[in-house]
């Protein structure tokens, strides 16, 4: 290889040289034709030889490529010892947190009020759930009607309940037994009663004492297989009474049936549903009427069509009404979503309608300062046509804003008993005062209009909100009375530190219209601001404060009874 560089290099200095010396030549040549003149003294003039190179050049015609031949020869290296599969890796689980069986809660605080409450569950199980609820809450605090009296209104409810689920292959069983039992004064103004078109009738008591005992079971099939049929099985028995003459008893069965059949789902939901009430004050043209005995069927077939983007259901819901209450009715029940952006924005609307009985336990849950025995008529949701839209606006929040219009006949609305004529949908005096509720009907037409958010801008703050406003078109009566023409609830939560935890909330109701006195009377809004705080010592111990009513606003919910101004509960949270 160095031979090889050399002869290039000098062939190349050769040819350099021979082009330079060519160039030369020519330029003596084209010298030698010039006419000279000599100013000097002459000088011969001897041409440069032509000098050999140093480097011979040596050229060989014999040429020589070396060739040779290789092989590698194996030979296997013995080891002492054999490979075993490697197991695959296992990735260890986090352990399960203990979770505490018992959570005991008591507090105290203003108004004389105490406060308890005791829940217990079994731990983790695949095949049951069981579990224990004891709730206390009482208050005593004299409060100050418009006259100035100063009443107690010796509150107190009370609860205890038993309820369990057993899981089995491919159902589960439910179960619940509880009783209820909520104590009261009529403490609103006026104290007394007194009549003034028939003097042998009063409502002579002034204390109140509402019992509710119940239990229900139900068997739900639970198959993975959507194509075979999931059925369910249940029944609800409860007693409730008062202090006075009132007895109800409710006995309900239920059954539901469900399968799917390509992209849609058929069911069906029947309930029969047997309640007689004793002890009634019915005036219906005047009569008396001590006891109401009525069975209800409803059936409800629906099929459900599920195509991607859209949800489609298609039913009708007959009611069938026997007994002192007898009537039919037939409610269509339609639905409809249509997911307009994926996990973002939902589209709803329908159109369905039901038929309320007005149960006594549901109407004292309402209002419990109506008279005992007070006998109120089903209420005929002819139609209520619905529809908004809801969505997610991030990972952590979200809305929901709906309208609906609903058409109901027999609507009732709470007044005083003084004011009512049992005859007629008119308010008349019938009493002379009363701080006793009884009802009135008219056919209306309610527009209903809702918006709902729910934020979380971390882990740390939370808001909830939710916004009514109704409006009510009547047939009879001037108001509607004791219904607000708007609703709001906010709540917010402040995660401080890891301990301690801040809580606000605002409830809103709007101005309501009542009928006392023979004239219209007007409840100013209630505007009811909370507060409230956890301090979290450890996951065993926590304590807590509230306080209500911040601005110790007098307010009325119902004519004649006040509410409590300012007040708070103080009390502390175990967990073992």
């Amino acid at each position: 290889m160095n031979i090889e560089a050399m002869l290039k290099k000098t062939v190349l200095a050769i040819v350099i040289i021979g082009f330079a010396f060519s160039i030369a030549q020519a330029q003596e040549q084209r010298d030698l034709d010039k006419e000279v003149k000599v100013r000097t003294t002459y000088q011969p003039k001897i041409n440069k030889a032509k000098r050999i190179g140093e480097l011979p050049v040596v050229k060989d015609t014999a040429s020589f490529t070396p060739t040779f031949n290789y092989f590698v020869q194996t030979k296997p290296l013995t080891v002492g010892f054999s490979p075993v599969e490697i197991p695959a890796a296992k990735i260890v689980g986090e352990p399960l947190k203990k979770l505490n069986s018992h959570d005991l809660t008591l507090a105290g605080g203003n108004y004389s009020t105490l406060f308890g409450d005791y829940r217990f569950n079994n731990q983790r199980s695949k095949t049951t759930d069981f579990g224990v609820h004891l709730r206390h809450y009482s208050t005593n605090g004299k409060l100050t009607l418009e006259n100035d009296d100063k009443v107690k209104p010796d509150w107190t409810e009370q609860l205890a309940e038993v309820y369990g689920t057993v899981y089995l292959d491919e159902a589960k069983v439910n179960g619940r037994l509880f009783y209820e039992r909520n104590a009261y004064n009529y403490f609103g103004a006026p104290q007394n009663d007194y009549s003034m078109s028939n003097p042998g009738f009063r409502f002579p008591y002034n204390e109140q004492k509402l019992n509710n005992f119940g239990l229900s079971a139900d068997f739900q099939t639970m198959f993975d297989d959507e194509e075979k049929l999931n059925f369910g099985l249940g029944l609800k028995y409860e007693y409730f009474s008062d202090d006075i003459d009132l007895k109800e008893t409710d006995i309900a069965v239920l059954a539901n049936a469900k399968i799917r059949r390509g992209d849609g789902f058929w069911s069906l939901c029947s309930k029969f549903d047997y309640f007689s009430i004793d002890g009634l004050y019915n005036w219906k043209e005047n009569n008396l009427d001590n006891d109401r005995k009525t069975m209800v069927w409803s059936l409800q077939p629906s099929y459900l069509l599920q195509t991607g983007k859209l949800n489609l259901q298609l039913g009708v819901k007959p009611v069938i009404v026997m007994g002192d209450d007898s009537e039919t009715k037939i409610y269509p029940d339609v639905k409809v979503d249509f997911e307009a952006i994926d996990n973002i924005l939902s589209l709803f609307f329908g159109l369905d309608g039901d038929l309320n009985m007005n149960r006594s336990k549901d109407i004292t849950s309402e209002n419990p300062f109506v008279f005992s025995g007070l006998d109120v008529m089903p209420s005929n949701q002819k139609y209520r046509l619905f529809g908004g839209i809801r969505g997610s606006l991030s990972s952590t929040s979200s809305f929901n804003l709906s309208a609906e219009y609903s058409a109901i006949d027999n609507q009732y609305f709470f007044v005083n008993a003084q004011n009512i004529s049992f005859s007629t949908f008119e308010a008349t005096p019938v009493t002379a005062y009363s701080n006793k509720f009884g009802v009135v009907y008219d056919d209306i037409s309610l527009l209903k209009l809702s918006a709902e958010l729910n934020l979380a801008w971390n882990e740390k703050l939370s808001l909830s909100s939710k916004v009514v406003y109704n409006s009510y078109a009547m047939d009879i009566l001037d108001e509607a009375w004791h219904k607000p023409n708007f609703e709001v609830n906010a709540n917010a939560s402040y995660k401080f530190t890891n301990e301690l935890t801040f809580q606000a909330g605002v409830n809103m109701i709007g101005e309501r219209k009542t009928w006392a006195d023979n004239e219209k009377k007007t409840l100013d809004a209630v505007y009811d601001l909370n507060i409230g705080a956890n301090y979290r010592f450890s996951e065993h111990f926590t304590v807590f404060g509230r306080v209500n009513n911040l601005f110790a606003d007098k307010y009325y919910q119902w004519e004649g009874y006040p509410s409590q101004r300012l007040n708070f509960l103080l009390g502390a949270k175990v967990s073992f």
